[in-house]
Order: C-alpha cells, then structure tokens, then sequence
C-alpha cells in the first residue's frame, strides 16, 4: 500500500507523527515465512534473520549512536536475531530516506558470532521462525551477491534480476520462497524509488484512453516500445495528478510467486496485487466506494491477527491503519464533513452503519461506532467535540 493523503488540517499532524514509519514500512517488516504445513502463524519465532541494506552498518554494544562499534557489516550481509528491540529509537537518513526505527539485538552469521546493537532501518526481516524452517541462507546469499552487482538506476537491471529468479529460485517454496519474494520486491521497489524512471513516460504524449485505461488497469504495456521495455524489467504504469509513472508490477510477482510462497504470503499477494491494481485517489479525492476501503481495513485487522509473526507485519500494520484512520478522518477531497455546514457527510454515515452490521466484534467496528456516537450527540455536525477526538485518534494510531 502506499502513502494515503488524509483531510487538512488532521492530515499533518499526521502526516508529522508518521511520515517516518511510512517512509518505507517495506524496509523493516516481522515474518512468519514459514511453510504452511509445519508451523503455525501465530507461533512465537525463534529465529530472526535480516538482510543488511547498506555497507558498513555497525554492530554497537548499546542501542543508540553513543554504543561502541562491536564490528561492521558489509551491505547485503545476513544477521540473526531473537527479537529482542530496544525502547528507543533514532532518527538516520539511509538512501536517501529518513527513518526514525529502534536498534534490533543481532548475532553475525560468520563463525564470529559477534553479538550486539544494529539500527533497525538498515535491516530488512527476510524470516521469522523455527531454525529448522529457516530458508537455504546460500541460496540467499547468492541471490543478494547478485543484486548487489546490478545498478537500480538502470532500467535493465529489473530484466536481470527477475531472470535470475526464474534461472535459479524456480524451486524455491515456503520459507525460501517468501524470502526470494521480499528480496526481489525490495530491489524492484529501490529501482521504482532511486531508478528516477518518471522521466522515461513524462516525455511521452500520452493520449486520453492511455490515461483511462491506466486508471482502470486495462493498459496494455506492448502499445509502445517504451512501455513494452518497462514491462519487460518488472513496471507497469499507473497515473496520478496527471502523471504517468511506472510502478513495480506486482501481478508479475504474484503470478510467479504465489505457488511458490507460504499461505500466509499467498493471502498477502493476493490482497496487495488487488489494490495495487485500483486507484484509491484521484487529486486527493477518494475515488471507490468507502465499503471497499472498509472491506481493505477489514481484511488488514484479520490478517495481521492471524499473522502476527509476518515478513510485512509492520507494512500490513500500517495498511489496516491508514485505512481505519480514512474512515474517521476522510480525505483532502473527500472528508468526513462539508467544509461549508460543517455537517457529517452521508456517505461516512452510511458506511459507519454498514462496518456495524458487517464486521461486528472487530476494533475497526469499535472505531466507527465511537465517532458515529460522537458525530450523532453533536447533532451530525462536525463541532470542537469531534474535532479533538479525531486529532487524538490520529496521535493514538501513530504509537
């Protein structure tokens, strides 16, 4: 899922208390990437193993800037961990992007075995489970070895990474898929994000269908060659305040991937290969039913309870609360309120009502009810009362 913008000015005191996590909840994410038959979800890990994502990271004896550096890891080094997190975190700008993470208690998977404090940003959760589970670390090493050669400002390196998948990881299953799947993606994702590709499909003359049926997801990416080139590195296209720019493909991953990963990998597939496929917003303003974005919020509160251990915990957490906090809050150009009468829309009523009858029991139906009481005791009006309450509604979720 990717960044929502919520209703000014609720939308940046927001945007302030989590910009941080939201910077790239890709980066740093828990797992279950277990094989569906063997383990349950909801079993308590008891092996970490991260990714590091950058060069020279260091190990410290304490959780912040002040530890002494233990040793360094190289980019693309693997580590292990317990799941022990500190308290704190720190602020640190890596790529290009800031995060604001706490530091993970990690032990090097060379025959040192150094112990120790490594920042959370510079480290990408590839698994959590049973060691017995745990995927063919060669297998991933040599995979990350290989990525690591491939620069992600050209756009042929998306061609050379996805061939080297099919080429060695086809057999890839359970564990070892669902890494191979986030390691995959995660590059794909750099290349979306550092490759600066906006410039290839900002210089073409984009006709009025083009812009429709890339709004509808009906685009067919062999229409020009420079389209044809993006899908065969891994994009498509997508559209927004006018703009056209490429996007990873994600019914490419899923198509590959989803016989290949976990259950619980499958089901996250499946929900984001969906989404990424229908526009949310269009100029700020929501643009599907709010049933559907209650039905999303729905969907991300079952799956994170049943998936607590996941390799995207902290993204699908951060999904199920974006989408909770739409349905209080409203959008830009879409909010919960007349900007004129100050009164509660009726589309937010009516979706209120329809999260009552059909998600009862959830936190999502708790959330809804609570402001529905309070907008009905104002008199549907939109006074100081539901104001504070959805400013603290919004400090609550960023905890």
């Amino acid at each position: 899922m990717r960044s929502l913008s919520l209703l000014a000015p609720i939308a940046v005191a927001m945007m302030a208390l989590l910009s941080a996590c939201k910077q790239d909840s890709k980066q740093t994410a828990a797992t279950t990437a277990l094989s569906p038959t063997t383990v349950d979800a909801k079993t308590k890990p008891e092996l970490y193993l991260y990714l590091t994502t950058v060069d020279k990271l260091n190990l410290r004896d304490q959780p912040n800037k002040n530890g002494k550096v233990i040793a360094q890891f190289a980019e693309s080094d693997f580590v292990e961990g317990n799941g022990d997190v500190s308290a704190n975190k720190e602020e640190a700008q890596l790529r290009g992007i800031t995060y604001l993470e706490p530091y993970f208690k990690v032990t090097s998977t060379t025959p040192e075995q150094h112990n120790g404090w490594a920042y959370g940003g510079a480290l990408l959760r590839v698994y959590a489970g049973s060691r017995a589970n745990s995927p063919d670390l060669g297998k991933l090493s040599q995979f990350t070895m290989f990525l690591k050669t491939l620069d992600a400002k050209k756009l042929e390196s998306g061609k050379k990474a996805w061939d080297y998948v099919k080429a060695n990881l086809s057999a890839a299953n359970g564990s070892l898929g669902d890494a191979a799947l986030v390691l995959l993606e995660q590059f794909l994702f750099r290349m979306e994000r550092e490759g600066e590709f906006y410039t290839i499909t900002e210089k073409m003359e984009w006709k009025e269908q083009d812009y429709r049926d890339i709004f509808e997801d009906k685009f067919d990416m062999n229409r020009y060659p420079t389209t044809k080139s993006l899908a065969e590195n891994g994009f498509k296209l997508a559209t927004g305040e006018g703009m056209v720019f490429p996007v990873v493909d994600w019914d490419l991953l899923q198509s590959f991937f989803s016989s290949r990963v976990s259950a619980s990998m499958q089901e996250y597939l499946k929900q984001e290969t969906a989404e990424n496929n229908m526009t949310l917003y269009s100029d700020g303003g929501i643009v599907v039913p709010l049933e559907q974005i209650a039905d999303r919020a729905a969907i991300w509160e079952k799956f994170n309870l049943d998936n607590p251990y996941f390799v995207r915990y902290e993204e699908t957490k951060e999904s199920e609360r974006w989408m909770r906090l739409i349905m209080v809050n409203g959008s830009d150009n879409t909010p919960t309120f007349d900007y004129e009468s100050q009164a509660i829309r009726e589309e937010y009523k009516k979706v209120w009502a329809y999260i009552a009858q059909k998600y009862p029991g959830t936190q999502l139906a708790a959330t809804t009810k609570e402001i529905a009481d309070l907008c009905a005791a104002e008199g549907w009006k939109r006074t100081k009362k539901v104001e504070d309450w959805q400013m603290k509604f919004v400090e609550q979720m960023s905890l």
